[in-house]
Parts: C-alpha cells; structure tokens; sequence
C-alpha cells in the first residue's frame, strides 16, 4: 500500500493517458480527420505507442515461442519413438539378409540333384544314439524316400532311412551301419569311408593298395557308391594308422558338420 500511496500521481497519469487514447480511437472511427485536440494528443502519446507496441509484439514473440518449444517437445518424441522403432525394424531386414545369405550358401552344393533341396528341421533325437540317427520334418508327402542324401552348408550329415507321412528317420554318417564312397580331393584316390558309432571322428579305408593319403586331406564324397552326389564335403584327414609293419590300414577323417548342433539340414535327390 505505501509503494502504491508514494506513486499514486503517476498511476493516475498514465490511467488517464490510457483513456484518452482509447477514447480517441473510438471517436476517431468512420472519421478521415482529426480534430486540432485529437491530433496533438496522438503526436504526443506516439512514443508511448511505439513502446506499448514493442511489449506487446515481444510478448507475443515468447509466447509464440513457449507455445512452439511445446509443439517441437511433442514432435522430438514422437520422432525419437520413430527412430527407435525404424532401428528395430532395420535389425530384423540385416538379420534376414543373414539368414538370406545363410540359405544362398546352404544350397550352393545342389549341383548334382533333379530336384531342388527340401529343408527340414530336426525335431528328434534319442539320447542312448545321439550320433546315430535323428528325426526331421518332413516326409512321404514332401516327397522324401529311404535312401535321399540329408547334408548342411558345411557337409554330409547321413541319408534317409525311414520314412512317414510327415516325417523321415535319417541314419548319420557317425552311425557304425554307414558307409559310402569318397575320394581324395587332393589326389583324388578313391575310399570308402565308414561310421564308427563315434561323435567327431569317421573311418577311412582306402580302396587302392597305394593310395596317397595325408593328415590335413580333404574328404569329398563320390556318387559311385550311388549314395551321395560328387563332391558333398566331408572331412578332413586328422590321423593315419599304417599298421605294425608300415602298411596303411586306416585314417581318421573329423567330420565338417557339425553332427552336435544339428537344427536344419537339406534332403538332396540324386539324378537317376
């Protein structure tokens, strides 16, 4: 009240002063001239327009800007979300090119079948014979038959041993009954190589009597046999037993699929 009381002559000006502006806007409408009165009052107070004007546009100006920081907060969220979900999005497109490019490689050895390869998925597995044999997906109504080549990317896994309606039984090449015909890549001998019940190791027998064998061999597989199209990987050579007297009996081939960790594998037909 005292800063109000020791200023009163001042607020009653400008009160006064606010008056007759707005009573000379009011009567000055319609009008093209001004009375002598109304013109020296509005020459006069045009300082005070200028100055009203300028607080009035720099309110405006900040409230324009307050108003649009609000919007632009709004937006900026919304496009981070989009961000966010646009980066999910790309993650699951490169995870498909992967798998894509993991499918294209998968089926770059079916050069020797009439049909294309048939994928399936592992769905069983005893654990008493876990390298002997296991259960795919797909079966006579797929048109898979006993005796069809099952491989991965990186090799032979073993053939179709019985079938159903929807699924196929497949003996491994780590199974003691299999055997089949192979050759040398490096000098190109044949051999035959046989399972021996064991998880990461296969039996080479060669079936020449001076065959060219050494660890680090590659192993591919021949359609002599008539089991396995040419050239299927399938091991390599990581020991040689040349018996008591010096004489070559057997080597050792570790497989290249991964007969552990199998989850899909493809069913070739050979040409007939």
């Amino acid at each position: 009240m005292r800063w109000i009381t020791e200023r009163w002559p001042i607020l009653v000006t400008l009160i006064a002063v606010f008056i007759v502006i707005g009573l000379i806007y009011i009567t000055a409408d319609g009008r093209r001239e001004l009375s002598p009165l109304e013109g020296k009052v509005r020459d006069g107070l045009a300082p005070l327009y200028g100055a009203f004007s300028g607080i009035t546009g720099f309110a405006n100006h900040w409230w324009g800007v307050i108003s649009n920081y609000s919007r632009l907060q709004k937006e900026n969220g919304e496009l981070v979300e989009e961000i966010e979900w646009m980066k999910h999005k790309l993650a699951m497109v490169e995870q498909l090119e992967q798998e894509n490019a993991s499918l294209r490689e998968s089926l770059g050895f079916a050069r020797s079948i009439t049909e294309p390869p048939a994928a399936a998925e592992v769905i069983a597995r005893s654990p008493s014979n876990w390298f002997d044999k296991l259960v795919i997906n797909r079966g006579e109504k797929d048109g898979l038959e006993a005796g069809d080549a099952v491989v991965t990317s990186a090799g032979v896994v073993g053939r179709i041993f019985a079938t159903t309606k929807d699924t196929s039984e497949v003996m491994l090449i780590t199974d003691d009954r299999s055997a089949f015909g192979a050759t040398v890549l490096r000098s190109g001998d044949p051999v035959v190589v046989e399972g021996g019940g064991q998880w990461n190791s296969l039996r080479l027998k060669p079936l020449i009597k001076e065959v060219d064998l050494q660890v680090g061999d590659q192993i591919i597989t021949s359609s002599m046999s008539g089991i396995y199209p040419n050239g299927l990987p399938v091991g390599t050579i990581i020991s040689m037993d040349t018996g008591e007297y010096g004489l070559l009996v057997t080597a050792v081939i570790k497989p290249h699929a991964d007969l552990a960790r199998l989850r899909r594998v493809f069913v070739l037909k050979m040409k007939q």
